[in-house]
């Protein structure tokens, strides 16, 4: 089974279309001015889906190609409880930083609940709005989401 994600198994499309039906959902409901009710559990494994599988979006998302950067981190933190990830840049492109048992200062950091982490990475919120608590580089965060949308 074709797959444009880390799993090359047809199990990607499963999770793939879940979130993206999640999110979907978001927009009809933030269309009509309800506030999305996204489950914790749910959110945090979306935002690893995203994460983990962005840098090899680039087929259909080639900005995604350009999220590069000299030796820069990015940090994406939930205030509800547990999930962090640490997305490293370099010159030749980026990643989720596996090694994440010794806690790093991030250049760029992003703290929000789950459900709102979420919906920021798939540009559903701003990251300027209240929900959220931004740490660090303003510019490094202006270059990850010109580059990260998809």
């Amino acid at each position: 089974m074709w797959a444009w994600g880390v799993d090359q198994h047809a199990r990607f499309w499963v999770r793939r279309m879940l979130f993206e039906t999640l999110v979907h959902r978001a927009d009809a409901e933030l269309a009509l001015g309800i506030s999305p009710h996204i489950d914790r559990v749910l959110a945090v494994d979306g935002i690893d889906e995203f994460l983990t599988n962005l840098p090899f979006a680039s087929s259909f998302a080639p900005l995604t190609g350009q999220l590069r950067a000299p030796d820069r981190t990015v940090r994406f933190s939930c205030t509800d409880g547990a999930g962090d990830w640490l997305i490293g840049l370099h010159p030749d492109g980026f990643g989720l930083v596996a090694d994440s048992a010794e806690p790093r200062a991030a250049d760029a950091t992003v703290q929000g609940s789950a459900a709102d982490l979420l919906l920021l990475l798939y540009g559903r919120l701003d990251r300027r709005s209240d929900a959220f608590r931004l740490l660090g580089d303003p510019d490094l965060l202006t270059h990850w989401f010109a580059h990260s949308a998809f």
